[in-house]
């Protein structure tokens, strides 16, 4: 049996709870759909934001996960940012390529120390299959293209231009990893998978990966289709590094077509972001770098993206005036992410950018991690928690979560309607409960995974606990996930 944690005192602003803002009932209920809203007490100090000082817990990278790539790890003791884990802005199109980010790329480039380092893949679906999507770098190969613009790219563009992939060059390679149409489920599936298919086939040192917006609509609804999404990302991107791949992944587009599924794009951005994050791959935000193009970047059907057109498609005309198209935003930037890698990698020079501060908090109920942005994104593994509650009567829930559990803290300081996450994969069942004091008794509300809800000003705890089925803990690896629903959104 746990031993029950000391509360809080009152000037962590961790008391009662204060007014309630319900949507819908059910609390202790295990419906994802569910979202009770509950307010904590008053006098958090900040919108999602910056809560008490004290120490730092940063994630790290973990050990084990299928093909040696593995989440971070719920954060260490109090101190300062941990060099050896970089936090991805969700504020920002691109993730920083760091010396961490560096450091997990020559662990997976170990894996295969005989790939091709001139040779990256495509992995994805019509935004990958497009011509507009890197064939525009292929050179002379591709004589009706120009690239114009990011003199400072062209080493690296000429570099992989001489790279064999089955006689093409990396850039107008016609992958057999993408296809229109198709989801991350799809490129695992079968044997050989299309996946392993072209991994053989090119031997690459480096990959693009982007999948999502076929994804969404493979549920009933679009928070259904989320978690199998994450499943089958963390298997491609676990499959890849196994092989020494590195992967440069990618988010969705915006949506032009369809009002429920452009509110769900910025979750689905966050959660693959943390995808990135966990095992520090670097990140292009998509759905950033497009929003505000004109017309959102994207075509008349408001699902693809677009391209600037001067005699013909340009998609690698880096100007004023072909920065206003999705794909040459993409294309730049993408490139940008690879040169990084190559330098990193392949040139053994000295990461570019910068490490993001890490965690505060470690996680305990006594110390939790502090939700300090919104989106925020954290890895983490309920095998290196503590053990203080086995059931959450406040919620009127019996089931058994005596299993290990991570703890944040979320300070808010005016209602707020928020999407909270938890995302796990076989063998792992990890579930949320949002707490007024880290007590059973305190349970506001608690889902297997995800809770859609209405808060209003004040300080409140969540933990990520292990369910015990059997007497079996199903302790592990998860991705949590909190962000503000978007304005509209009748899910919250």
């Amino acid at each position: 049996m746990k031993t029950r944690a000391r509360r809080l005192s009152e000037s962590r602003g961790l008391a009662g709870a204060a007014l309630i803002v319900l949507l819908t009932s059910g609390c202790g209920a295990d419906d994802p759909q569910s979202g009770a809203g509950a307010g904590g007490t008053t006098g958090g100090s900040a919108d999602g934001g910056a809560g008490d000082g004290g120490g730092g817990a940063s994630g790290r990278t973990g050990s084990g996960g299928a093909g040696g790539s593995a989440p971070g790890g719920a954060g260490g003791g109090a101190g300062s940012a941990d060099s050896s884990f970089t936090r991805y802005d969700p504020t920002l199109q691109l993730s920083p390529v760091s010396e961490s980010v560096l450091a997990a790329a020559r662990v997976i480039a170990q894996n295969d120390p005989s790939a091709k380092s001139d040779v990256f893949m495509k992995v994805g679906a019509s935004g990958t299959v497009s011509k507009s999507f890197m064939y525009c770098f292929a050179g002379d190969a591709q004589p009706n293209y120009r690239v114009e613009g990011a003199d400072e790219l062209l080493p690296s563009v000429e570099y992989f231009r001489a790279g064999d992939a089955a006689g093409d060059t990396p850039f107008d390679r016609p992958t057999l990893a993408a296809v229109s149409g198709r989801s991350a489920g799809w490129v695992i599936g079968g044997s050989p998978s299309p996946l392993e298919q072209e991994q053989a086939t090119l031997h690459p040192r480096f990959a693009y990966v982007n999948y999502g917006t076929n994804d969404m609509g493979l549920g009933a609804t679009h928070l259904s289709a989320l978690f199998p999404f994450y499943r089958n990302m963390s298997d491609l991107l676990d499959q890849l590094a196994s092989k020494g791949v590195i992967s440069i992944l990618s988010g969705l587009n915006p949506r032009g077509d369809s009002d429920s599924a452009a509110l769900w794009v910025p979750t689905y951005d966050a959660v693959t972001r943390g995808l990135a994050e966990a095992r520090q791959l670097p990140y292009l935000s998509l759905y950033l770098a497009s929003r505000d193009l004109p017309g959102q970047g994207l075509l008349g059907d408001g699902i693809h993206g677009n391209a600037y057109s001067d005699g013909g498609s340009q998609p690698c005309v880096f100007t004023t005036a072909g920065l206003e198209y999705n794909y040459n935003v993409r294309n730049l930037l993408s490139m940008r992410l690879l040169d990084r890698l190559k330098r990193g990698v392949v040139d053994e020079e000295s990461a570019q950018d910068a490490s993001d501060a890490g965690y505060t908090g470690s996680g305990t109920a006594e110390d939790p991690i502090l939700i300090d942005r919104l989106p925020f994104t954290h890895a983490g593994d309920t095998r290196l928690g503590e053990r203080v509650l086995d059931t959450y009567p406040g919620c009127a829930a019996s089931q058994d979560e005596s299993g290990p559990e991570i703890y944040y803290r979320l300070d808010l300081t005016e209602q707020t309607s928020l999407r909270l996450l938890v995302l796990d994969r076989d063998g792992v069942d990890v579930d949320l409960h949002l707490l007024s004091a880290p007590s059973g008794e305190g349970c506001l509300q608690r889902s297997d995974r995800a809770l859609q809800l209405t808060l209003g000003p004040g300080s409140y705890l969540v933990s990520a606990d292990s369910f015990v089925t059997s007497g079996s803990e199903q302790a592990g690896d998860y991705l949590f996930v909190a962000l503000r629903c978007e304005a509209g959104d009748p899910d919250c």
